[in-house]
């Protein structure tokens, strides 16, 4: 009864602390992950002492993770990647390369080892749509605003791909036999599902008309698809996290056809909103502040987090820059969409959660990596307000 008592105890001080540090965050427009993750660090072994890692706070953080890459896919708009098409690809695709080559080769001129350097400079590399979505939701022209969503969303896609890749990893061990392999397995994995999706928003719309005839049925139907994929996901060697992220864009292609009554994308925007609040209240705070729990503040290594930190806002802005000129016309819009790019968010820190539980890297490049990507959640919304023109 004591230890049910006192992790019971250990849930409210997370929630209540991560709702607290919140609002100042909120206040200034900040991504709250931050604040969550603080909140985690204070409470955790390293401050407080008041909260520590156990078997069954991980297994709520790990189905929070779930629920929240099932979130990333619903909210997933295709039709922000059609918009400007081919730029939206070329500049995340371009602020994704750089990033990652000057990761790389920071990373390995530090001494860090091939693997857990390709996996550094592959987490650093993605851009956060939901720190992007709250950056541009107060200040930014149209175009500036699409643009830039868009290219997160191709940024979000590739981290999905290495999510696949990285689940297969036996204890970061990998040949290059295993590395083919795993690539193929989510290629595949991800071709059939955007294919059926495709299928399903085009020709096959009664499967979205059907489901969405009753709320609570929709509401069902999109946890056991999101649970079923990641079920599928898992049996088929990749992370279950790769399957809850499809189901969401199966369910969220559901907006892309003429739906006469309006039925199906309201029950989307419905249970968007819902699920939402569901995330924000409870599992989102909990996964985030558990990443705090498990951080060590003193394994940090401060030449490693300056370098990476300067690599992953210069890479994106370097990469990123030159496209979003080419299409705005305007320097410092474009200078303000390359700082908006480095962004980092949800995704990258589960990412480094996964690769430290498999053994991809070790506690001290965790922990460094979090700092970074902590820090440029707080930092991409400063720069963007002070590179971008007031109108």
């Amino acid at each position: 009864m004591y230890q049910e008592e006192t992790f019971i105890l250990g849930l409210v001080s997370l929630l209540v602390l991560a709702k607290i540090l919140e609002i100042p965050f909120r206040k200034y427009r900040l991504h709250p992950v931050a604040a969550h993750v603080i909140a985690g660090i204070i409470l955790g072994p390293y401050v407080l002492g008041i909260v520590y890692p156990s078997p069954e706070l991980m297994g709520i953080a790990s189905f929070g993770l779930l629920l929240l890459m099932f979130y990333t896919g619903l909210t997933t708009d295709f039709r922000e990647l059609r918009r400007h098409g081919s730029s939206v690809v070329l500049m995340g695709a371009m602020g994704v390369t750089t990033t990652f080559l000057l990761v790389l080769t920071a990373s390995l001129s530090l001494g860090v080892g091939l693997l857990a350097a390709v996996f550094l400079a592959a987490v650093l590399s993605n851009t956060a749509t939901e720190t992007v979505a709250a950056i541009v939701a107060h200040r930014g022209d149209v175009k500036s605003k699409s643009l830039l969503v868009g290219a997160s969303f191709v940024d979000d896609i590739m981290a999905v791909f290495i999510i696949g890749i990285i689940a297969g990893l036996n204890h970061g061990v990998i040949d290059l036999k295993s590395l083919v392999i795993l690539s193929i397995k989510t290629t595949v994995f991800l071709t059939v599902i955007f294919y059926i999706s495709g299928l399903l928003s085009r020709r096959f719309t009664g499967f979205y008309k059907t489901i969405s005839h009753n709320y609570l049925w929709f509401a069902t139907s999109c946890i056991i698809l999101a649970l079923g994929l990641a079920f599928l996901a898992r049996m088929a060697g990749l992370s279950e996290l790769i399957g809850a992220y499809l189901a969401g864009i199966l369910i969220g292609r559901g907006r892309e056809f003429h739906d006469p009554f309006l039925r199906t994308r309201i029950a989307i925007s419905e249970f968007i909103s819902d699920f939402t609040i569901v995330l924000d209240v409870i599992f989102i705070p909990l996964f985030f502040t558990y990443i705090g729990v498990v951080y060590v503040p003193r394994a940090v290594d401060p030449l490693l987090y300056t370098i990476l930190l300067a690599m992953a806002v210069f890479g994106k802005f370097i990469g990123a820059t030159p496209i979003a000129y080419k299409i705005l016309r305007d320097k410092r819009k474009s200078l303000a969409v390359g700082l908006a790019m480095s962004g980092r968010g949800a995704l990258e820190t589960a990412l480094l959660n996964l690769g430290l539980s498999i053994g991809v890297i070790n506690q001290t490049y965790y922990s460094t990596a979090i700092t970074v990507a902590i820090t440029t959640t707080i930092l991409a919304p400063i720069l963007y307000m002070i590179a971008y023109p007031k109108e």
